[in-house]
């Protein structure tokens, strides 16, 4: 496999839902019957992934997914999920939508709410890449085959090249989130690993050990 090659001038990180309705045990898709423990591995790379991206001083932008409490923007979610009204499912200012404390945005970040998959569609997130000089995003989170994956096509949609660090995303299903991945390579982008990824976007200054 040939080594990865970034430029960190010209190169984002996406940070799809990593919020409390799906990462924590009393968020609220464990409360609609989806069984989480998939998802929750995922934090330890992410905060690399996230520490990686500072460090060699790319633009971080967060996603959440959400809704208003009367539910009016959320489409046919609230027909699939039936629940999720009545529950508060990722209501806008809510514990719910939050991203998770060990990822807390920091004040140089952007964060971008949508109430779709994509965190493209009715958004500023293009925007925001076209305004960074970006023209390759590197997308982790949740969940693989939802709302990464929309991301990820929708970014291909637009000529964006695309990095998925394979241990820095994650489905409520195996099967699911193997099939996006393969998906995405055939299709998309250039699957790593975390750790290849932060020997990618390692400062000249600060050389591998």
């Amino acid at each position: 496999m040939a080594t990865l090659s970034l430029d960190s001038r010209r190169t984002a990180l996406v940070v799809v839902d990593m919020q409390n309705a799906f990462i924590r045990d009393d968020g609220s898709m464990r409360k609609l019957g989806l069984n989480n423990d998939l998802l929750k591995p995922t934090v330890e790379p992410v905060a690399r992934v996230v520490a990686a991206a500072r460090r060699a001083g790319l633009p971080v932008i967060f996603t959440r997914m959400v809704t208003r409490p009367d539910y009016k923007d959320s489409g046919l979610r609230r027909r699939r999920y039936a629940e999720a009204p009545r529950i508060g499912s990722l209501v806008l200012g809510t514990w719910d939508v939050a991203v998770i404390d060990e990822l807390t945005p920091a004040p140089e970040d952007y964060v971008v709410d949508k109430t779709r998959h994509s965190a493209f569609y009715n958004t500023n997130l293009e925007v925001i890449l076209r305004g960074e000089g970006v023209d390759t995003v590197v997308v982790c989170g949740v969940t693989t085959e939802i709302c990464v994956d929309s991301t990820i096509r929708d970014a291909y949609a637009r000529d964006y090249r695309i990095v998925v660090p394979t241990d820095a995303v994650a489905a409520f299903d195996v099967e699911r989130h193997q099939g996006a991945l393969k998906t995405i390579a055939y299709g998309y982008g250039t699957l790593v690993t975390t750790a290849e990824l932060e020997a990618a976007l390692l400062p000249a200054s600060m050389p591998a050990s």
